[in-house]
């Protein structure tokens, strides 16, 4: 049986706390890479046969981490990238932007309706259809790391797509969704395997 697992990323360098959605120059925290390097550890006795990762460089750090006690390389998979909707505000600071835009609003409002042109439905597809075909080509476990939204996304799609709960879905950095076998599940991935 394969299990596929989506990862968020590790904590993130954001001194000036901003929005940094699809921008380059967001690496690891020093704290993030210790925890990707200790999450790899615990996870070095499973039968990771492949390592996947969204292209923006937190993920890619994190997958690194993840891929290194087993020899892997790093597959980039545009379909765990994350989700466009913020991308508007990139460099943008989190504190008070709700109150200056009426569109962060409407998304914490109706987050399933938020972004028309990057629905979290389809954002939720991709990704789920990402972790079919890797359940496919791989026997073993499989692990993706993504971004928080479109995690939930995933989750919340395999779930029956109800996204009005989607800002209750919490996946903390190095959280992790078991994909496959569905419906989707938040889990503690070191238990799960080690059942």
């Amino acid at each position: 049986m394969t299990v596929v697992l989506g990862f968020r990323h590790g904590l993130v360098e954001n001194p000036q706390g901003v929005v940094y959605a699809r921008l380059p120059g967001f690496p690891l925290a020093a704290e993030g890479l210790r925890g990707a390097e200790a999450l790899g550890k615990l996870l070095a006795a499973a039968p990771v046969r492949a390592v996947y990762a969204s292209p923006l460089e937190r993920a890619q750090q994190t997958a690194r981490a993840l891929a290194a006690p087993h020899g892997l390389e790093v597959v980039t998979d545009d379909r765990l990238i994350e989700w466009s909707f913020w991308v508007r505000w990139a460099g943008t600071p989190w504190a008070g932007l709700a109150a200056a835009d009426p569109a962060v609003a409407d998304y914490e409002e109706d987050p399933g309706s938020a972004c028309p042109d990057d629905p979290l439905s389809e954002v939720g597809t991709r990704v789920l259809a990402w972790a079919r075909e890797a359940a496919d080509e791989h026997e073993g476990v499989v692990v993706g790391v993504s971004h928080e939204a479109p995690l939930a996304a995933a989750y919340l799609t395999g779930r029956g797509g109800d996204f009005s709960g989607f800002r209750a879905v919490n996946v903390p950095p190095l959280g992790c969704v078991r994909l496959e076998p569905g419906p989707p599940e938040i889990v503690d991935p070191v238990a799960s395997l080690h059942c």
